[in-house]
């Protein structure tokens, strides 16, 4: 794994970058300085002689390079990560850190270090701020953010170094006591974080046809490439008891035994799978949940729930069955389109309304989601619940806020919806029951639709039939004497359960969701 440095020009990439590398032990390379050694030009002479973008080609080339690499600092130029493709080549197998700084501060460092191409000619301040401006959105799309306004260098560097280490989380339950760890990195570690707690034996890595092609040349840090692999198609279609045959299958077929361990590589719908084909092979095996997607890793790898769908509705088959150990690596959200990010997104959504509401709060302001501890508040969330009420006796029911409603969008979508864009459109339906019946503050479901928007997520289901969201909702799980019970939100952080509501104020959430 690499740690890029990036930000605006005088924000102390080069500064922090190499004093980091002398805290860690590793080479410091600055992009810059490898394209004026390789050209025998400095950065002002290349732009002076050749022009902009003669300079930006030879900056692909170095950032190509430098991405296939392992265990550097790297700090680019303050434009090189404008490029799609430098970004891409620089970000596959390394943690970006967003160093910025106050304007003034940025230009009394500029003007002091002089040879600022970019910054050139009468007025820098307004070429400055002109630059902020432009390459502001770029600057925010990162998640780890460092301010290094009124900071010395090597506070910084222990800063980044904290903000690296890997996190820990107890889920200190009898019976389903287990470890989620978070960190970049960790899938090159996952022989040894297996070795540590004595997790041996044969194991068998069950994965989908998507992870599989999205990794298919990662074997720098996809330790788990070694190992024997099973592949089941992708998609919550294929969350059936055909599809845990198929696994049985393939167990007897690699003589897996009960000392055996099987390997979960891929989002919710394998975790699910996989648990419940370990909870029930020779009466319980061994397994070990390695998350790829933002839902799975801050919702369904998290407390020891497995299971599969039937015709009739979501997860009617199931178990209670802890893995051994999650291992959860942010550096594979890398591989998401969009789409599966912003799906994800729904359940952190969820999580700050049942228990985190200044992380609502910093969603509510745009804050780009994704790193360490922004993780680790959303998985807490989940931790704290589970730990709580860890068969669904009481305060766990709050998790199922937003899918009482969500369930049966997503039913009858025909699961064309992902489980989070359909989990979004349930917060808000919820949301504005819960107005509608005196539970939550007014205006809460606005909010929560900003909110929702703001990170791609939908509010609406135009064309699906209420009557059929309404139908698929009766085979919910989590019915009571024949009687659906919800999860309300009253506001952000403050969830009730076991709400009853009337099946005309029901009826009418759906047509709003509808536009029916």
């Amino acid at each position: 794994m690499n740690i890029v440095l990036y930000g605006p020009p005088g924000s102390g990439k080069t500064t922090v970058g190499e004093a980091l590398a002398r805290k860690l032990g590793r080479e410091f390379v600055d992009v810059d300085a490898v394209i004026a050694a390789r050209t025998g030009l400095s950065m002002s002479e290349l732009f002076a002689r050749r022009g902009e973008a003669a300079f930006r080609r030879v900056e692909s080339e170095v950032c190509a390079e430098l991405g296939a690499r392992d265990g550097l600092v790297i700090a680019p130029g303050g434009g090189a990560l404008l490029d799609a493709g430098n970004r891409v080549a620089l970000e596959r197998n390394s943690v970006v850190f967003c160093l910025r700084a106050a304007p003034d501060v940025l230009l009394e460092r500029l003007q002091r270090e002089g040879n600022r191409p970019l910054l050139a000619g009468d007025d820098p301040a307004a070429k400055l701020h002109a630059l902020l401006e432009a390459r502001r959105a770029l600057y925010d799309s990162f998640p780890e953010q460092l301010d290094t306004t009124q900071r010395a260098p090597d506070q910084i560097v222990d800063e980044i170094a904290q903000r690296l280490q890997p996190r820990t989380l107890l889920v200190d339950t009898p019976g389903f006591r287990h470890e989620i760890v978070l960190g970049y990195g960790l899938l090159v570690q996952l022989p040894q974080l297996l070795a540590e707690r004595d997790l041996d034996g044969a194991a068998l890595v069950v994965t989908d046809e998507n992870v599989a092609r999205a990794t298919a040349d990662g074997g720098r840090w996809m330790s788990v490439n070694g190992l024997a692999s099973v592949v089941v198609p992708a998609g919550e279609q294929y969350k059936t008891l055909d599809t845990v045959r198929q696994l049985y299958d393939a167990f007897l077929q690699h003589g897996l035994d009960r000392h055996s361990l099987i390997i979960a590589f891929g989002g919710g719908v394998i975790g699910d799978l996989t648990g419940f084909a370990a909870a029930t092979f020779m009466r319980g095996l061994r397994w070990v949940n390695v998350p790829t997607t933002l839902l799975a890793m801050v919702d369904a790898s998290v407390g020891s729930k497995t299971g599969v769908d039937l015709p009739q509705g979501k997860n009617l088959v199931g178990a209670f069955h802890p893995p051994a150990l999650v291992v959860a690596d942010p550096l594979m959200l890398r591989t998401l389109p969009r789409e599966e990010h912003c799906a994800g997104m729904a359940e952190v959504i969820k999580h700050s309304l049942i228990g985190d509401p200044q992380l609502f709060e910093a969603l509510e302001r745009g804050t780009t989601f994704g790193s360490l501890e922004q993780l680790e508040r959303a998985i807490r969330v989940k931790v704290e619940v589970v730990q709580a009420d860890p068969f669904e006796k009481g305060r766990r029911a709050t998790l199922n806020l937003g899918h009482t409603i969500g369930h049966g969008v997503e039913a009858a979508s025909g699961f064309r919806l992902r489980h989070g864009e359909a989990v979004a459109v349930g917060l808000w339906a919820e949301a504005w029951l819960a107005e509608e019946m005196g539970i939550a503050e007014r205006g809460l479901a606005e909010r929560i639709g900003c909110v929702l928007a703001r990170h791609g997520l939908p509010t609406r289901v135009p064309g699906l039939d209420p009557c059929n969201i309404r139908a698929a909702m009766g085979a919910d799980k989590k019915k009571v004497v024949g009687q659906l019970r919800f999860a309300l939100p009253h506001a952000p952080g403050n969830v009730v359960w076991g709400i009853v509501a009337s099946e005309a104020l029901l009826a009418d959430a759906l047509r709003r969701i509808t536009g029916e």
